[in-house]
């Protein structure tokens, strides 16, 4: 058995000592006794940000002694964040290999093993969430992954419309058809307003990856 996870969180009983000087910790004791979960969110849009929206999510969520499974699909597993999630005692991360090519720059071998490797990403989760083992699912990058034929479109819907009551499920990328946008609860859209790219300045370490 795994320890027991402490949350960080202010307890509803630290909460209701101050509620009557504090509105707003009255507001969030509220919450705390009737919380509403098993949400879906969208991250979307041509802007920077949506992985970095759900790592923070991954990081708020292991605050409350949440349990989480971080799958990342069509990226390499090596970006920072990825080293960190993977230090933090419930949050699992299933994320590409080095190897990991653009799809613009794969051939027809390359592509059977990624899909391949998806599959097998989203069957654990799958597999994990209907076990109930974990409380937040995040799937980044799912949409580039269906628009390249990487990842079945059916079959990450069906798995959205029947999904345990309880989970609460992120996906990230561009473009999402429209029949996920009406099972999502959260649509962010991000749009790109500015980026240095446009001005040569290419991906930096530590801020971009």
């Amino acid at each position: 058995m795994p320890p027991e996870s402490k949350s960080i969180y202010p307890t509803p009983e630290v909460l209701t000592s101050v509620a009557a000087a504090t509105p707003q910790a009255h507001q969030m004791t509220k919450h705390l006794a009737t919380p509403q979960t098993g949400l879906i969110h969208i991250y979307t849009g041509n802007g920077k940000g949506k992985t970095t929206a759900a790592v923070g999510l991954t990081v708020r969520a292991h605050a409350h002694g949440l349990r989480v499974l971080f799958v990342q699909f069509l990226k390499n597993g090596l970006s920072g964040e990825i080293g960190i999630l993977r230090q933090l005692d419930h949050v699992r991360v299933l994320s590409g290999q080095a190897d990991m090519k653009f799809t613009n720059q794969m051939e027809e071998d390359d592509k059977i093993r990624t899909r391949q490797m998806h599959e097998s990403y989203f069957a654990a989760a799958v597999a994990a969430a209907q076990a109930g083992e974990i409380d937040l699912l995040v799937l980044d990058e799912t949409f580039g992954a269906l628009a390249t034929g990487l990842l079945d479109s059916d079959e990450v819907y069906t798995f959205l419309v029947n999904k345990p009551a309880g989970l609460e499920v992120v996906l990230t990328g561009r473009d999402p058809d429209q029949r996920f946008l009406a099972l999502a609860d959260y649509v962010s859209d991000v749009q790109c307003v500015a980026h240095p790219y446009e001005r040569g300045i290419l991906a930096r370490e530590g801020i971009d990856y």
